[in-house]
């Protein structure tokens, strides 16, 4: 008990470092009225760090309700749904087999679904959508039994996500140990499964990795494929410590990343996009270093065009806007960063019905939101 409460004093002073450094740059909501459904935010318990800053981006160790209220609600728009996507939390300790481990983290956040579905919060509800994990790496089809036991467990549950984010070149930006994982037979002979169950999948890898991801949709074109955080060009907005390969090579990064994305959306009508999720330092751009946080005009000016491109390139249709929170509070608020994605779309002239399904509407038919089949 003693360690817990060590773990929850530093975790509190750590967030109220966090709180203050946001509070500098304070916005309203701008058009309040529009609905969004944040299509990809986490929930944890990471107090265990101590008040280490893993990756450069886990500013805040713990992340539950009163959190997320704070942040969806306490930001001033108008949230009235969201995709919980695994962070591998609370998972069982005590699963038999020990591949069942996820379960427990699908049954923890349909237990958060049920406490917003009660109205106690107002009418946003969280997790509506539930995102799990399963190591079909290691265990391909034998993983069945888990995807069956979290579709009975969970009315939300919809899909798992497997991250395979991995560059030689930035080795430290790096979240998986090996490239390559979407191409692997074990990884394929499990990934059947989810068009046998009619769940999503929730892809995460670099842009150098893409050609991966167009060889998996082309190869099960009937499952549903959401690329998170349009496929994180590493070191695409700056240079990188330990990362000398791509000093100074923006501009090349970014084309590749536009080739090999332009790809995807031509070859892979069964892929969507989630826009946003470049607040990470991976990207190079310095925003968590910055004495004060950023505005959502100046955010804007920093994603707009590859932003926008992306939206263009796949359709309205195919994107979802994300808050990818709380990750991307390393870097701004909830409602500076919705501002900026309301702003982007605002001043350059996206027509009313597209920006219907950027914030929401794509996020509802992906995700089958309001249904529980």
């Amino acid at each position: 008990m003693a360690k817990l409460l060590d773990q929850r004093q530093t975790s509190v002073k750590t967030s109220a470092v966090l709180s203050t450094w946001l509070s500098q740059t304070s916005e309203d909501a701008v058009e309040p009225e529009l609905e969004i459904v944040d299509s990809h935010h986490h929930l944890w318990d990471m107090r265990s760090l101590k008040g280490f800053n893993l990756f450069g981006m886990f500013k805040q160790q713990y992340y539950m309700t009163e959190e997320i209220a704070d942040d969806f609600l306490g930001g001033g728009h108008k949230v009235t749904h969201s995709v919980f996507v695994t962070t591998h939390a609370f998972f069982s300790a005590d699963a038999e087999p020990a591949w069942m481990a996820p379960l427990g983290e699908v049954q923890f956040v349909q237990g958060i679904a049920a406490q917003f579905a009660s109205g106690t919060y107002g009418p946003l509800r969280v997790a509506a959508a539930i995102i799990g994990a399963a190591d079909l790496h290691k265990y391909g089809a034998d993983l069945e039994p888990l995807l069956v036991a979290c579709k009975a467990a969970s009315p939300n549950y919809r899909g798992i996500r497997c991250n395979a984010a991995h560059d030689p070149k930035a080795p430290k930006a790096s979240f998986h140990p090996t490239a390559g994982m979407y191409m692997e037979p074990k990884f394929r002979e499990g990934f059947a499964l989810l068009g046998k169950h009619g769940l999503v999948f929730d892809a995460w890898l670099f842009a150098s990795q893409l050609d991966d991801l167009i060889d998996l949709a082309k190869a099960f074109p009937e499952t549903s494929i959401v690329l998170n955080h349009a496929g994180t060009p590493v070191a695409g907005l700056g240079n990188l410590p330990n990362a000398a390969e791509y000093d100074g090579k923006q501009g090349e990064i970014l084309a590749g990343w536009k080739e090999r994305m332009k790809r995807l959306a031509d070859e892979c009508p069964n892929v969507s996009v989630k826009v946003g999720g470049w607040a990470i330092p991976q990207m190079g751009h310095g925003l968590t270093e910055r004495e004060k946080p950023i505005s959502s005009s100046d955010l804007v000016d920093l994603f707009k065009e590859p932003y926008l491109w992306t939206i263009a390139t796949f359709g309205a249709s195919r994107c979802l806007f994300e808050g990818n929170f709380p990750v991307d509070k390393c870097a701004m608020s909830y409602a500076v960063l919705w501002n900026a994605y309301k702003r982007m779309t605002k001043e350059s002239g996206v027509s009313d019905a597209d920006r219907a399904q950027l914030f929401g509407g794509t996020a509802k038919r992906v995700y089958r939101i309001g249904s529980s089949s």
